[in-house]
């Protein structure tokens, strides 16, 4: 059999509902052995005799029929059934150098490198690969010492393949990518508030917090006093006002001790204010009567 070039992919893709039960599975391209087959389901490669059993073939279509209790049942969301073919790459057929050969065995050798062509070619087509009008570049992998542990990158001057960061640290970052983005929403206003343009606003006076760090420090250990403080507000404002006093009485300390000291006579004059108001106002006659005391008493002697 001719092999059609226009329909010869060698992949088919099925569907299995979930819950429903699917057991057999058409094979739309050529084939030429059982073994020539990949039988997937869910990204498993199962068994060929095993989990299933093959017809057709020989440079036909066929059919794949699982085997008892390996039937396809579709899991939650459904499951997904891939049959590839994969041909050996060899010759089965050795044609005399001369003389009569078989034609039926020449068409199927040449079928058979069809179907190879075509395997190799599903193949580079899933591969990773340069555009057909990509400048030209080595694309050998990194060696095994430099590549193990990290992600494929790729040099940002040639583009060659490079060993790029540790998978570990690319993990790391991708467990924080939601505290990633909402710092980017904070910034870029996304959110209601830019807070971190907020805090670049007041940046001097960080700075200058940070370089008297010790002295908050210590405010906040005598906090109670300071909010006792507050409390006064109007009595230090009172206080202020009368600095120069303050300042007077505090450079006449002595003094103020010592009348404290003869409070009781302070009292007792201040009992009698009006006799020395009386006095001071005939200080001048009170210092005759002194200044003639000591004559007046002889006299009356």
């Amino acid at each position: 059999m001719t092999i059609n070039l226009s329909d010869n992919n060698p992949r088919v893709s099925y569907t299995v509902a979930q819950g429903a039960t699917q057991t057999s599975f058409a094979v739309p391209f050529e084939f030429f052995d059982n073994d020539d087959l990949n039988f997937y389901v869910d990204g498993t490669l199962k068994t060929l005799t095993t989990h299933y059993t093959v017809s057709g073939g020989d440079g036909s279509t066929g059919t794949i029929t699982t085997t008892t209790g390996n039937s396809v049942t579709g899991i939650s969301g459904g499951s997904t059934v891939i049959v590839t073919r994969s041909i050996d790459l060899d010759r089965t057929t050795d044609f005399p150098s001369s003389g009569p050969f078989n034609i039926a065995s020449l068409n199927t050798e040449l079928d058979r490198l069809i179907a190879i062509t075509a395997d190799l070619q599903d193949d580079v087509n899933r591969s990773l690969k340069l555009i057909d009008f990509d400048s030209a570049v080595d694309t050998q992998m990194p060696l095994l010492a430099a590549r193990k542990g990290t992600v494929l990158g790729f040099n940002a001057s040639t583009g060659v393949p490079e060993a790029g960061p540790q998978i570990a640290d690319v993990g790391t970052l991708a467990a924080i990518t939601a505290d990633i983005t909402a710092l980017a929403d904070i910034e870029d206003g996304t959110v209601s508030t830019d807070a971190i343009s907020g805090l670049n606003a007041v940046k001097a006076n960080v700075v200058t917090a940070a370089g008297i760090a010790a002295n908050i420090t210590t405010v906040a250990g005598i906090s109670s006093n300071v909010t006792t403080v507050a409390g006064v507000a109007s009595n230090v404002t009172t206080v202020a006002g009368i600095a120069s006093s303050v300042t007077a009485a505090a450079t006449n300390e002595t003094n103020i001790n010592s009348v404290g000291s003869n409070i009781a006579n302070v009292n007792t004059v201040a009992g009698i204010a009006a006799n020395v108001t009386t006095v001071a106002g005939v200080a001048s006659d009170v210092s005759v009567v002194a200044d003639n005391a000591l004559a007046l008493a002889i006299a009356l002697g």
